[in-house]
């Protein structure tokens, strides 16, 4: 199963004989890990391997010196000078609130200078979700059940999944004006300028990066767009995210100026606290468009795929053709919403009708 995966997964990457790839290990599980592995040394090339899975990373922040997790990208900067591609594994998440404060920023800064470098050179990425027990655990359910769901869907071709994104683009590629609508009579209007729509088929190739579209997915199958920044007016809900449940958003002038929730509002106020930048304007919008998955389970990069499900992301979109620079990049899945394009309904209450 996950040799096959991990396949897909290169093949997704574009990887190539002699090239450096890296791979940064946040699942946990060795045996996915080693399919990955042997499918780059199987491409002719070299796997770059580092470790930060949530366990190793919270001893990492808890017992290594605040003036090492300053510099902790000393090397790594030479590294990431020379690698040619990266390739993500998520598992569970992070903590945030078990951890040290002043060793997280130490730690997260020299992050954000490794990041700053993979924009500028504009790296090949490709984060693939692996079903974990810790994220089983998280979404209440068992992690045969979880694989089960997910891992069909890592497997879809790309070609497919093209066939889904050209039938959905083809009415919404002159659309400017896109307004979505969510929870209770919320509407959030946005202007798409002369943006262009990007695509996500799982395969990175050098068509998307002349396009701007330098990352992917697995599960992939989505179409999106970055918007004007300073157009975005209205309101948006979102059921779940940073930690606050049942949230609403109110957009002024492209910018967050309230933050409301049924259930510890303050957790995501702190999220936006934590990061620099135009982390309060929309990054991109976007409609979930593969066909094996077809419910959310409250894992974000499963559920904005979900066939029909509409997705928001805050902060970081330069790398995607936008003006947004921030050390934020956090994508939310909008259940049940409707997008208008310029007067015409695409989606409905999550159901596409194209």
């Amino acid at each position: 199963m996950w040799r096959e995966v991990a396949e897909r997964a290169i093949y997704g990457l574009g990887v190539r004989a002699g090239e450096l790839v890296q791979v940064r290990e946040h699942s946990g599980r060795w045996e996915v890990v080693q399919e990955m592995l042997l499918a780059i040394e199987r491409a002719g090339a070299t796997p770059l391997l580092e470790i930060t899975t949530p366990t190793y990373l919270k001893r990492l922040l808890n017992e290594a010196p605040l003036s090492y997790l300053l510099n902790w990208d000393e090397h790594r900067l030479r590294w990431m000078a020379e690698v040619d591609r990266v390739l993500v594994l998520q598992g569970a998440g992070l903590e945030v609130e078990t951890l040290d404060p002043d060793a997280l920023d130490a730690w997260s800064s020299a992050v954000q200078r490794l990041t700053d470098l993979e924009e500028e050179r504009r790296l090949p990425y490709m984060l693939v979700a692996v079903p974990t027990r810790e994220r089983a655990q998280m979404l209440g359910i068992r992690l045969e059940d979880l694989e089960r769901y997910v891992v069909p869907a890592l497997l879809v071709p790309a070609e497919e999944l093209r066939r889904h994104i050209d039938q959905v683009l083809s009415p919404v590629a002159s659309a400017s004006k896109l307004t979505i609508c969510t929870g209770a009579g919320l509407t959030l209007h946005l202007d798409r300028g002369r943006r262009r729509w990007l695509s996500d088929d799982g395969r990175v190739d050098e068509g998307d990066r002349i396009e701007g579209a330098i990352t992917s997915n697995l599960p992939a199958g989505a179409l999106y767009t970055t918007v004007l920044e300073d157009r975005t007016e209205g309101q948006v809900f979102i059921p779940r995210a940073a930690g606050a449940e049942d949230v609403v958003l109110t957009f002024q002038k492209g910018e967050i100026t309230r933050v409301e929730a049924a259930k510890n509002a303050r957790a995501f106020e702190e999220m936006l606290e934590r990061h620099t930048g135009d982390c309060r304007r929309v990054g991109h919008i976007g409609i979930g468009l593969n066909p094996i998955l077809r419910r959310p389970i409250g894992w974000t990069v499963v559920d904005e795929h979900v066939y029909g499900m509409l997705f928001l992301s805050l902060g970081e979109n330069r790398y995607m053709g936008g003006k947004n620079e921030s050390s934020l990049n956090a994508d939310f899945a909008l259940p049940g919403a409707t997008l208008i394009a310029d007067g015409r309904t695409i989606v409905v209450e999550g159901k596409l009708l194209i």
